[in-house]
């Protein structure tokens, strides 16, 4: 990755000379929009992602990421502070992030824990080495985690070729000095989703059985369901209400209006094998006009598609040892009220106090089946 390198030492060069962040953001803007090329397409940023996260342990004992600050900096140099979209409590899945190809997202974790090293490691979309989220001993560079002492910051790049719906989770949590748990304990709370949406702004969908390309901004739902050995996670983001992001946690029922375009993210964490079903209806195989009513998922793997809402059913996994555990939920559409649309029923959660500087307390208490 060429341009990357000539990031590095831009980034080096401004390091040693005091510049301004706005300034490492409008010329990391220029590094793009002048010529760097890759396969004959000039690669060029358009937004600009300051995220700022924080790990942290629940009372139950799951661990879990929290969004502390989100801005967006556009090409105009206009900052949008989207917080708010996200809940003030540590959610799981974590916070999920939605880029566009050309995107830049620059994250920094803070390690809530008091102990430990934690990570951001994610697929799909491009870093540099010192962004992979691992330890030392398996990226030959450093320990690239935040410990209660220091926070660890990262850079990925959603480039054109990156669409889709990633995974990203921790690294290095949990991790002896003899690198005993090499998977980290990401399975217990620390994994969610980058979402990367095509430049062209357009996705291939399933309508009344035709391949149809949509538009993403008619995209009125996006549920995201993280497949785990015991459970489904899940999040929706409404993108009819300020795109907000609501924590469905386990197994929940996912709500729509009849006829509304909406997109699943099907993710995996955890060693087990799946089969996702969602009764009823059948989708596009990504990047085809192959139509499919089931998907094999494996740990780590992903499956995005996009339908139109027309009848209420479930989901679930077809294995029989997770469907006799109860990993199912249901899919409910309801009549077009031409109103704000209704928010999907969470299932159960852990139980936990609320975090920050909030009053009050939360309880939620978690089922038989709260997750790994």
């Amino acid at each position: 990755m060429y341009y990357s390198h000539r990031l590095i030492l831009i980034a080096s060069i401004i390091s040693l000379i005091g510049l301004s962040q706005t300034y490492l953001v409008n010329l990391t803007r220029y590094v793009y929009s002048e010529g760097i090329k890759t396969e004959g397409e000039t690669k060029i940023l358009n937004n600009f992602h300051e995220i700022k996260l924080a790990a942290v342990e629940l009372p139950d004992g799951h661990t879990a990421y929290k969004m502390l600050e989100y801005k967006i900096i556009d090409s105009n140099n206009q900052t949008q502070d989207i917080t708010s979209r996200y809940s003030k409590l540590p959610t799981i899945p974590g916070p999920t992030l939605v880029m566009t190809e050309g995107d830049t997202a620059r994250l920094t974790l803070v390690n809530e824990i008091g102990r430990g090293m934690v990570s951001l490691h994610t697929h799909g979309v491009h870093y540099e080495i010192t962004s992979d989220g691992t330890m030392k001993m398996t990226n030959q560079v450093a320990d690239e985690g935040s410990t209660p002492e220091k926070s660890y910051t990262y850079t990925w790049i959603a480039a054109q070729g990156t669409k889709g719906s990633w995974p990203w989770h921790d690294h290095t949590f949990g991790k002896g000095p003899s690198g005993i748990n090499m998977n980290g304990v990401e399975t217990n709370g620390f994994f969610s989703t980058v979402i990367v949406n095509p430049a062209d702004g357009k996705v291939n969908a399933l309508i009344n059985g035709i391949p149809t390309e949509v538009d993403v901004k008619n995209i009125k739902k996006d549920f995201v369901l993280f497949v785990t050995d015991d459970a489904f996670w899940g999040v929706e983001i409404d993108n009819t209400n300020n795109k907000k992001h609501t924590p469905l946690w386990v197994n929940p029922t996912l709500i729509a209006s009849k006829g509304d375009l909406v997109r699943f993210h099907i993710q995996s964490i955890g060693t087990d094998f799946h089969h996702f079903v969602l009764d009823g209806y059948k989708w596009l195989k990504p990047g085809t006009n192959v139509t499919t009513g089931m998907e094999n998922i494996g740990p780590l793997e992903n499956h995005v598609f996009t339908i139109s809402a027309n009848n209420s059913n479930y989901y679930y996994d077809k294995m029989p040892i997770h469907f006799l555990s109860g990993m199912k939920g249901k899919f409910e559409v309801v009549a077009d009220t031409n109103s704000t649309s209704i928010s999907s029923i969470p299932g159960p959660s852990p139980k936990m106090h609320e975090f920050g500087n909030t009053n009050g307390e939360i309880q939620l208490i978690v089922g038989e089946k709260g997750g790994n």
